[in-house]
């Protein structure tokens, strides 16, 4: 009977502890701003598959294949596509005013 009492109180201390501890999470603020200079996210494997960093002045999406391999690069001015061998399929690249487009006369 004594056992069952102390098995019993317990398992109230331990509910009592886990919903105060729930509660005290509620009330945390969540940040309205996270900073960080890269973030990576990484497959099942650890193997980086994406990385949102910065480089001097600019911004960078970089995407990566299952292999590692670069696939693709976003910046502020351009996005360049490559293929698996490592080498610049496509770009394309932000215009001038004025540019790609002739000019009425």
């Amino acid at each position: 009977m004594i056992r069952n009492t102390r098995i019993i109180l317990l398992l109230i201390a331990g509910l009592t502890l886990a919903v105060a501890t729930l509660w005290a999470q509620s009330r945390t603020p969540t940040p309205a701003v996270t900073r960080t200079q890269r973030v990576e996210l990484v497959d099942k494997d650890g193997r980086i598959r994406a990385e949102l960093k910065t480089s001097g002045e600019d911004a960078l999406l970089v995407l990566y294949d299952g292999q590692g391999r670069l696939r693709t690069l976003i910046n502020t001015e351009s996005v360049v596509f490559y293929g698996s061998d490592g080498k610049v399929k496509t770009k394309i690249g932000a215009q001038q005013p004025g540019e790609g487009a002739e000019e009425e006369q």
